[in-house]
């Protein structure tokens, strides 16, 4: 039987990734919209999906925080959910200020938030390396939450480009780099789903 972390924490890893998708979707729309109508749309829809990842982070947090598990490596990864809460709400008030007009003060949380998730990103991929005995999946966690924060430096990288003139060509680095984060969450999310899962089938 599923306990409410293990619940929470699965509800949170497919949070994380709807709102990966969503941050994707807002990022292609920005690349190839060739109006301001579409930009707008774009980075509300940015916007949302680092909001929904802020909440999947958290609830990945509080359940890491609440579980009897005695896990190596656990206080590593409690720190990079939270983290990565912290970024992606940086991120979805960036959007925000963007929104409003102030593109450059915009852009520039918007470097601290993506560099904040490749932080938390980091410290997960750390506390799954921290498994002495790591199976499969933990290699797989590892390549996801990896991949995460790769991704996210890479959105950071383009934020840079934006900030320095070159707009066109940093749109399309944040775009790469969401693309990476979304398959990274992806790929985590199906790891610690399947971790859970058949824990719980061998235990019961």
């Amino acid at each position: 039987m599923i306990t409410f972390d293990e619940f929470l924490e699965i509800i949170g890893v497919w949070t994380q990734v709807t709102g990966a998708v969503i941050a994707s979707i807002g990022s292609t729309i920005i690349v190839k919209g060739e109006t301001e109508e579409a930009e707008v749309i774009g980075t509300e829809l940015v916007v949302i999906g680092n909001g929904v990842e802020a909440v999947g982070n958290s609830f990945q947090a509080v359940a890491l925080s609440i579980t009897d598990e005695e896990e190596a490596g656990l206080q590593f990864a409690i720190i990079g959910a939270w983290t990565q809460a912290a970024g992606n709400s940086a991120n979805a008030v960036a959007g925000t200020i963007q929104l409003q007009g102030e593109e450059e003060e915009g852009t520039k949380l918007d470097v601290v938030g993506d560099s904040l998730q490749s932080i938390g990103a980091t410290f997960e991929a750390i506390s799954a390396s921290m498994d002495e005995d790591p199976d499969e999946l933990t290699r797989l966690a590892i390549q996801g939450a990896s991949l995460q924060a790769i991704g996210a430096m890479i959105e950071a990288i383009g934020a840079i480009y934006i900030l320095r003139g070159r707009k066109d060509e940093g749109e399309q680095i944040e775009a790469f780099g969401s693309y990476a984060q979304t398959a990274g969450a992806t790929i985590s999310a199906i790891a610690n789903t399947e971790d859970i899962l058949t824990e719980d089938r061998f235990l019961y």
